[in-house]
């Protein structure tokens, strides 16, 4: 196999809350637990799970937006990690977000054509022609009017801010593209054509995609292997198709029977796995699998020998020691 485009060895984020001054009320919060995967290009990977398991911010480490605690971050085989923020320069345009909110993550006070073509002035990509230019083709391949360069963010549905952010991101002709959750803000209407656009992007340029999502429905159009993340760890990856048909770890399959289905004998709501209890906290996480206060499989190994991913079968990992 050829090298990975990306790979995020041990990678860890804490974060620290409290009264700084008494330091015996602080908090560690572990927003990300260790967490490894490889990515090839011209893939697409799907990153899963619950509000506050760690997706978001895994994301932001990934594009040294945030800075990691500890951990690898291989891009084409260089360490991003320990980078300085003048040293990450040169890799800055290869890996691009896509952010959730496309209206938070606009400047409201700058006109769509400053917005797009400010990538293209920091990194010194061409003229101010050849940058007008390159902007008119961004706002083109989206979906978007070469008169709408003069308009400010708050004139524009919010599918269309997306489109914008979508265009920006590929300003630079990024290789990498995080995408965290860009279709949660939008409706259901609007969501399928941003999918849609997004599909096309990645056949037309050869994109690589890591696709942050909670919906499940939409993580199964768009990728083809998929990560489920639980309390910042990953609990199961695999091939997208095959998570779905047959989750081995209990997590995994308790989020696809909360999946909506068009069923009016209501079968399906038989299946639906409960699982009781609430997420436990980040800052006091439980001993062993982070899983087992919930999990109806646990059993007293669990309580205290943490899992690890390990293979369930051909291109499948679960952190579970009962996986199926």
């Amino acid at each position: 196999m050829t090298r990975p485009l990306l790979e995020a060895i041990e990678v860890s984020k804490s974060y620290s809350r409290g009264n700084h001054v008494l330091a015996r009320f602080n908090e560690t919060v572990k927003a990300v637990d260790q967490v490894s995967f490889t990515i090839q290009e011209g893939e697409s990977l799907g990153l899963v799970g619950e509000s506050g398991c760690g997706k978001s911010t895994l994301g932001r480490c990934l594009t040294r937006l945030h800075a990691v605690t500890a951990g690898q971050i291989l891009f084409d085989g260089v360490d991003l990690a320990p980078l300085s923020l003048r040293a990450l320069r040169p890799y800055r345009p290869h890996i691009q977000m896509v952010f959730q909110d496309p209206y938070a993550s606009l400047n409201p006070r700058r006109r769509i054509g400053d917005l797009l073509a400010e990538p293209l002035r920091v990194h010194h990509r061409g003229s101010k022609a050849e940058i007008a230019e390159r902007v008119g083709d961004l706002l083109d391949r989206v979906g978007l009017l070469p008169d709408h360069v003069h308009r400010f963010p708050h004139e524009f549905s919010g599918g269309q801010r997306q489109r914008i952010g979508i265009a920006r991101a590929l300003a630079l002709n990024p290789r990498l593209v995080i995408a965290d959750e860009p279709v949660s803000a939008l409706d259901v209407s609007v969501q399928a054509q941003i999918v849609n656009l997004l599909l096309d992007l990645r056949e037309q340029l050869g994109l690589t995609y890591v696709f942050i999502a909670h919906d499940l429905s939409v993580v199964r159009q768009v990728t083809e292997r998929v990560a489920v993340m639980y309390l910042g760890r990953i609990v199961e990856m695999g091939r997208t198709d095959t998570v779905f048909r047959a989750p081995a770890h209990p997590y995994t399959k308790a989020l696809i029977s909360a999946v909506p289905r068009p069923d009016p004998t209501g079968a399906s709501r038989a299946q639906r796995i409960i699982l009781h209890g609430d997420v436990p906290s980040p800052s006091n996480p439980p001993s062993g699998c982070h899983f087992h206060p919930r999990c109806p499989v646990a059993q007293d190994r669990c309580r205290h020998d943490a899992p690890t991913l390990r293979p369930v079968g051909p291109g499948r990992q679960a952190a579970c020691h009962f996986a199926a």
